[in-house]
């Protein structure tokens, strides 16, 4: 008996309606004769023509089949908050996994009880009552994993994480349209308050330069984070992730006001693309103790280079060694390394102090020659160790 059913009508988007009924009946006589004992997983992709009641109708075959995953896709280009999920969804206690994205009307009823609810995924819905976001999360007593990604037209005032069973959540803003965001920026003012005191993974994404940042509390349990901010003030949240032991960098156009000391931490990633990207460099180490790995980088995605006109930086030598060098750190890597004269000066400092060193790597080493790739690699193999086990190695772009 099958126990996983996966429907999709988007070939059907832009054909006649009479296709789609004839989808719209199919779905209705499999859902009425097929009846295992438990359905483990009912996926939905939808197009534009798909109803309300079409959903509806769907949802209720499916709870007494005790389904335990409910995915529902619906995209296409356009608004339409007509299409909106049955109020019985929201007490459905028996559903573990819940996945909603694209062009859902995300409309939450004031009684919520999802008992059993472990892993929810909102992507880029459509909210337009008060915090439906945060009355949904208070119904999700063993939440465990969390996963929002924001629609850019339609953001929450007020975002209230307050899951104490949280164990990974991701939280991502990110501009999809430049001109939007240049003409109304007040339409993206918002705040966001976490408490989350069992989370171990956290991946925060901002790339809005409107909104603030609070976190109630801190996360003692956190393992991995991934920040990427452009706001102007990301203290709150920097302080409250001082526990974690990997943590992966960028602060675009941010400045922090006060040095975080960040004790557990043993594995750092720095994005080299942003402004100000030398303090952080500059003050990180002696703020991580323990660091074992330090990696530079640029992340994939410029996501937001355009929001910030970038600006002449350089590095400043730290007044005294860092801890870190001297005792913990064993691998450093930079990518996209240009080899021009703030970078020769990071590179030297950093060999020349790091006793423990073991692994210098320099990937996608930008060249346009032969020669000039020589030339790199020379200057770097020239550098004095502090490690005599340091082993160098390259690549090239």
């Amino acid at each position: 008996m099958v126990t996983k059913l996966y429907f999709d009508d988007s070939c059907l988007e832009n054909k006649e309606s009479v296709p789609y009924r004839i989808f719209q009946g199919y779905v209705d006589r499999f859902l009425v004769t097929h009846k295992p004992p438990v359905l483990e997983a009912l996926k939905f992709k939808l197009g534009r023509l798909s109803t309300t009641d079409d959903i509806t109708t769907w949802i209720r075959f499916a709870i007494p089949r005790s389904v335990r995953e409910l995915d529902i896709n619906r995209s296409f280009d356009g608004y339409d908050y007509s299409f909106r999920l049955p109020e019985c969804l929201y007490t459905y206690e028996t559903l573990v996994v819940l996945k909603l994205s694209d062009m859902i009307y995300l409309d939450v009823p004031m009684e919520v009880c999802l008992s059993s609810l472990k892993v929810l995924h909102l992507l880029n819905l459509l909210c337009k009552n008060e915090n439906p976001i945060s009355r949904l999360l208070s119904g999700c007593p063993v939440l465990e994993e969390l996963v929002i990604d924001k629609n850019e037209n339609e953001p929450e005032p007020f975002l209230y994480v307050i899951v104490p069973s949280l164990q990974i959540l991701s939280i991502s803003s990110k501009h999809r349209n430049q001109a939007f965001v240049e003409v109304q920026p007040e339409f993206f003012e918002e705040e966001v308050l976490m408490n989350v005191p069992s989370l171990k993974y956290l991946n925060y994404v901002d790339t809005y330069d409107y909104g603030h940042v609070c976190s109630s509390n801190n996360m003692p349990e956190l393992v991995e984070a991934t920040v990427k901010l452009v706001c102007k003030r990301p203290e709150k949240l920097m302080r409250s992730i001082t526990s974690v032991k990997r943590l992966s960098l960028c602060l675009y156009g941010s400045m922090l006001q006060h040095r975080i000391k960040f004790n557990q931490l043993v594995h750092l990633e720095l994005c080299g693309c942003p402004p100000k990207w030398w303090d952080l460099l500059t003050w990180m180490p002696h703020s991580c103790p323990k660091l074992q790995v330090l990696k530079l980088n640029k992340f994939e995605e410029r996501w937001s280079c355009y929001i910030v006109e970038p600006i002449e930086g350089h590095w400043e030598k730290p007044s005294s060694v860092p801890k870190c060098l001297l005792l913990h750190l064993n691998t450093f890597e930079w990518s996209y390394y240009n080899g021009e004269r703030q970078e020769k000066k990071v590179v030297a400092y950093i060999l020349e102090n790091a006793r423990c060193l073991k692994t210098a790597a320099f990937d996608d080493i930008d060249i346009s020659s032969d020669e000039k790739a020589n030339r790199k690699i020379k200057e770097l193999l020239s550098l004095p160790r502090a490690s005599s086990s340091c082993q160098i190695s390259f690549s090239v772009s």
